[in-house]
């Protein structure tokens, strides 16, 4: 059965959601399935879709709360559910999340809401808490994308209609990046002899760039080069950011995940986090991964694949100093892939939620 599935997303950037929409939209569009996309109208999510997948560009949708600005982007929804006649409507991110469910009317069954880390708004958006438990009722099915973020759902009181599914992501092992400059900033690291550690973030919380910038401190240029791919300020300087020689910023890449390929240890640092497709793309390039003790970071890297820690210099640069050892990285890059392979894979996210779309229409035609 050939579905209309329709994907909103609140940003268009690089993030873990507009990804998730990527990997999703592209695989119902290859089987077959009418898919559109709707975000904000620029952004590097449009580059990464299949020309085969609709892209509908909302003029009023923000990331910043306005609330005339809100008014306006809940008609802009409800004209297009109307107009494209979804028969699955999959929110993602808590903005889109509130104003889809107020624009759905009768389609509010049809909606599938998926939540890329709980703990975005009950640390940063705490005012979305009452909302999302009034219109917890209001989709057919709300998703968790860890077992962490399943609990803290419950912890706070969100109702409705759970389904667990975890983000997975394209394999990226082998993939080679595109950007000339970045692949001989790579080389120029190894042929002086040392060992690559790679983040690939935005610059916005959660993400930690000033301890990003302290733990490259405490390493020689001859022993670690810290490479971060994300953007950046104009200006570290400007930003009271003044970064050691061997750290290198390359700024927004396409396809960021292939340069996983070109480092030793992947290495994440957040306040929170969901379950990030940078690291389950690390993974996928069989790399050993230091992350913070976050979120469902836990669920990806089990108790093999590299180290979790506390976001402090000390414990970050010990983590990775080990695992800089070639048998250790060698053993724990093999384990990532493992887990990758056995659970965090594009193909399986697609799946489950095709088998949880399928569900949701057939309820409909009962």
């Amino acid at each position: 059965m050939a579905l209309r599935i329709l994907h909103i997303v609140t940003n268009a950037d690089l993030g873990g959601a507009p990804r998730v929409v990527t990997e999703l939209a592209n695989r119902a569009s290859r089987d077959g399935h009418a898919c559109a996309v709707a975000s904000v109208p620029e952004g590097p999510l449009w580059e990464g879709l299949l020309p085969s997948v609709e892209r509908i560009r909302l003029l009023w949708l923000r990331r910043e709360i306005e609330p005339l600005v809100e008014i306006r982007a809940w008609f802009e929804l409800r004209r297009l559910f109307g107009a494209w006649k979804p028969d699955i409507i999959h929110l993602h991110s808590s903005k889109v999340g509130v104003l889809g469910r107020l624009a759905s009317g009768a389609r509010a069954q049809s909606i599938v809401y998926t939540i890329h880390g709980f703990d975005t708004i009950l640390k940063s958006y705490r005012a979305f808490l009452p909302l999302e438990r009034m219109l917890a009722g209001r989709c057919g099915a709300l998703v968790p994308v860890s077992d962490y973020d399943a609990r803290s759902l419950m912890a706070a009181r969100i109702g409705g209609a759970h389904h667990l599914i975890r983000n997975g992501v394209t394999d990226r092992r082998g993939r080679k990046g595109g950007d000339a400059g970045a692949i001989e900033a790579f080389g120029a690291a190894r042929a002086a002899g040392a060992k690559v550690v790679l983040c690939i973030a935005r610059l916005a919380r959660p993400k930690r760039f000033d301890l990003f910038v302290e733990v490259a401190r405490r390493f020689e240029a001859r022993e670690a080069r810290f490479f971060w791919i994300g953007n950046v300020p104009g200006s570290l300087e400007e930003a009271g950011i003044v970064a050691p020689p061997n750290a290198v910023f390359l700024g927004e890449l396409p396809e960021a995940g292939n340069y996983a390929n070109y480092c030793d240890v992947f290495l994440l640092l957040s306040d929170y986090e969901g379950l990030p497709m940078s690291v389950l793309e690390a993974m996928s390039c069989g790399k050993p991964v230091v992350a913070s003790k976050v979120g469902g970071l836990s669920e990806a890297l089990g108790a093999d694949c590299g180290a979790l820690v506390d976001n402090e210099v000390g414990p970050v640069e010990s983590a990775l100093r080990e695992l800089l050892e070639p048998g250790r990285a060698a053993r724990a890059g093999e384990a990532a892939r493992g887990r990758y392979e056995a659970s965090f894979s594009a193909e399986a996210m697609w799946e489950n939620y095709f088998e949880l779309y399928g569900s949701i229409v057939g309820r409909a035609l009962d």
